[in-house]
């Protein structure tokens, strides 16, 4: 069984939302990536999270290649991914990451909403 992993959210200001969601619910911030605009994993105490990205400076679209997408953990990215495609869903090549500390796949469900399945060597936060 797959288990949600996280969903990914946009913010033009990335450091006030995460500031927001530690404040009002008690998030952890379990993943910090730094660079303009920073971005966070947050994450509550059953290890669901939120990743928080900044938007880029003069960027008022939102780029979807890597946001607005619910994650799901698996135990074989390429199983499931083959598994999908059987059933004819069709996946995003250019996301496609396979190497020895994550491999991820990005397709979309039956309502067209984005969805990614990941597999890391350390889960989130650890």
């Amino acid at each position: 069984m797959a288990k949600i992993e996280h969903f990914a959210v946009y913010s033009d200001d990335s450091t006030a939302l995460k500031d927001f969601y530690v404040e009002t619910f008690g998030l952890r911030v379990i993943v910090e990536s730094p660079g303009d605009p920073p971005g966070y994993f947050l994450a509550d105490d059953e290890g669901m999270a939120i990743e928080v990205l900044g938007r880029p400076a003069g960027s008022p679209e939102v780029n979807q290649r890597w946001v607005c997408h619910l994650a799901f953990w698996v135990e074989d990215v390429m199983a499931k991914k083959a598994e999908l495609e059987r059933k004819g869903f069709e996946f995003e090549t250019e996301t496609l990451v396979d190497n020895d500390q994550m491999k991820t796949a990005f397709f979309r469900d039956p309502g067209g909403n984005r969805c990614q399945i990941v597999w890391r060597r350390r889960a989130l936060g650890t």
